[in-house]
């Protein structure tokens, strides 16, 4: 069976493919890279999802094989309001050839995300092999601080996130300063906010990291701004 492939998992709510030209990108950039055949145009790719999604809100997965055969699989999407993180050390993020690449090979992340929920955390934060905020396990990590957005560089070994590209080109149009670098974790619990982005729910911010609760946002929170931005985006 062939198990070399890359893959994108798109949500689809009230029929609309969310942020799908974000998932195209990154699939074909890959594509190039990785040498996977893949000859669908934009508009393919997103009637295949779409076709796929059926109703309600629904996750569809497009994997992309080096055969050239692909595999589509749906699921709901059960969105979160927030989530809580279990810092987890026993798997690392490295910067490597194919951390830039959403690959099927996913087995460290599955291995950490259940580690966290045996111990009652919604997700599992992850971290460098230097000790540096990562990503966590299928989502990339912010931190909103005096009007600055961070989040950790592609060289800790995080995935450049569909939500993550889309955020930073937000954030440059809205004037919005957003740093990419190398954080250790206590930058995470002083901060005004911290959320986490995904196809999942988009963005989804964090109450809880390891024992440590985070202080609660007054007024209107950076996030919200943000998701109410994607949310124009796709649904007018």
């Amino acid at each position: 069976m062939e198990r070399f492939g890359i893959f994108e998992t798109v949500r689809v709510e009230k029929g609309k493919p969310v942020l799908i030209e974000y998932h195209y990108k990154r699939m074909a950039g890959s594509s190039r890279h990785l040498n996977i055949p893949f000859f669908l145009t934009l508009n393919e790719f997103k009637d295949r999802v779409v076709e796929a999604a059926g109703s309600g809100t629904t996750l569809v997965r497009f994997t992309l094989f080096r055969n050239g055969k692909t595999e589509i699989e749906t699921r709901n999407c059960l969105k979160r309001e927030s989530v809580s993180l279990l810092p987890v050390y026993s798997v690392k993020r490295c910067f490597s050839a194919l951390s830039r690449h959403k690959t099927v090979d996913i087995m460290n992340s599955l291995y950490a995300i259940e580690e966290a929920k045996r111990r009652g955390f919604d997700e599992a934060l992850l971290f460098s092999n230097k000790g540096f905020v990562s990503e966590t396990a299928f989502a990339n990590v912010f931190f909103y601080k005096k009007g600055i957005l961070f989040t950790p560089s592609l060289k800790t070994g995080c995935l450049p996130g569909t939500r993550r590209e889309f955020i930073k080109e937000v954030c440059s149009e809205m004037g919005v300063p957003v740093v990419e670098g190398f954080f250790e974790m206590k930058e995470l619990l002083s901060a005004d906010e911290v959320f986490i982005t995904s196809a999942r729910e988009d963005i989804c911010p964090v109450r809880k990291i390891g024992t440590y609760s985070l202080k609660e946002t007054t007024g209107k929170p950076f996030y919200r701004r943000l998701k109410t931005v994607i949310e124009e985006v796709v649904f007018g």
